[in-house]
């Protein structure tokens, strides 16, 4: 899936912590999110591309919800 990140906010995670919300709009216009850990390993990845405009492709769903995205997808830049 290809999608563009549209807001950032950063929140307390109820686990301890610090979490990211990132929001997405798809090509098809409809509405993703997922939530990003400083502390995780996968978060090397997004911190290179963590800013609104950034369009990504190569996002997966999450199978724990229909508008989860993945944080795990191995996704490329295509545009800011």
């Amino acid at each position: 899936m290809t999608a563009e990140i549209i807001k950032i906010t950063k929140q307390r995670s109820k686990f301890g912590g610090m979490v990211y919300l990132v929001c997405f709009k798809s090509l098809t216009g409809k509405s993703y999110i997922s939530y990003l850990a400083p502390k995780f390993r996968n978060f090397s990845r997004w911190k290179k591309v963590l800013s609104t405009g950034v369009t990504l492709t190569g996002l997966k769903l999450s199978s724990k919800g229909k508008n989860l995205i993945d944080a795990d997808s191995r996704f490329s830049v295509v545009g800011k």
